[in-house]
């Protein structure tokens, strides 16, 4: 997974350099979408694990209720900041720059 992080990273950066936006300000922007995105990863980790919903004990802890798993509600949330983020770097597929090796293709 450190290897796809990596990849991911290098390829958003690439991307900034490209459109000639390789910038401190954006690069710390940058930072931030890679904490949100091993946020995400996490989310994804408990909602495997716990599925959406899960059972608990109540506050009086007499009975076992089903509760909704707040990692599902979190994930959305996260997803969209990252896009949010990728979007205000105008990093988008419709604006992407491909390298002069796909070029030659």
């Amino acid at each position: 997974m450190a290897e796809k992080k990596a990849d991911i990273l290098e390829s958003l950066k690439e991307q900034l350099r490209k459109k000639q936006a390789d910038i401190s300000v954006f690069y710390d922007l940058l930072d931030d979408y890679m904490t949100l995105y091993d946020v995400k990863k996490k989310l994804k980790i408990d909602i495997k694990k716990r599925g959406v919903t899960f059972e608990a004990m109540s506050a009086s802890g007499k009975a076992k209720i089903i509760k909704q798993n707040q990692s599902v509600k979190d994930l959305v949330a996260v997803n969209k900041q990252m896009l949010m983020i990728l979007d205000k770097l105008g990093l988008t597929t419709k604006e992407t720059i491909k390298g002069d090796d796909d070029d030659e293709l």
